[in-house]
């Protein structure tokens, strides 16, 4: 590709290649990868991009549905269920307040397991306090509905746990959540894979 420069002389545009993806989101895909989930649907927030980034990188295979609300994300995770395929639903803590009665009335009820991703926001560090309130309830929600959860702090035991998680999972036909703590993508912790 190349452009003009203002003195009529043709350029080469520069392309930066992408830059490496965090070593916690290469860890969790490779869970993913490694559990034969082949589909993931969800509603996009910040730190899942880092996810989507490796997603891209490393596991190309690995189809992406974006979903406009969370309830609509475990429609669709549940129609790839009935049809084959192992899903997995990527939301942030607030979503899951969305999303309570679709999970609990479908994927409950009906024993549709799904692999859950859940950024966790509130706390400490958390500039939005909106999200203070659903970041408290997750853990209680998760509990009430009977659902396993683990939360991965950092990359050194992300992919084991997404694989764990994700076992229980599609073994039990019930949902199962990682819950992603905020301190995998803060700056002074988010490391790239060198």
């Amino acid at each position: 590709m190349s452009g003009v420069s203002g003195q009529g002389k043709t350029t080469a545009a520069v392309t930066a290649a992408p830059a490496p993806a965090a070593q916690w989101a290469r860890e969790i895909c490779a869970g993913l990868a490694a559990l034969a989930i082949r589909d993931v649907v969800y509603v996009p927030d910040n730190p899942l991009s880092f996810v989507l980034r490796a997603l891209g990188q490393d596991h190309p295979g690995i189809r992406t549905t974006i979903a406009t609300r969370e309830e609509e994300a475990f429609g669709i995770a549940a129609g790839l269920y009935l049809g084959g395929v192992r899903p997995a639903v990527m939301l942030q803590s607030s979503g899951l307040g969305n999303s309570i009665n679709a999970l609990a009335s479908l994927n409950v009820a009906f024993e549709i397991p799904v692999l859950m991703l859940i950024t966790m926001r509130g706390g400490d560090g958390e500039w939005n306090p909106n999200q203070h309130p659903m970041g408290r309830a997750v853990r209680p929600v998760l509990e009430a509905l009977g659902i396993p959860h683990a939360t991965i702090e950092s990359d050194d035991r992300a992919e084991e746990d997404v694989r764990r998680m994700g076992e229980q999972a599609f073994a039990s036909r019930h949902p199962a959540a990682c819950l992603l703590a905020r301190s995998l993508w803060s700056p002074a912790t988010a490391r790239t894979a060198s």
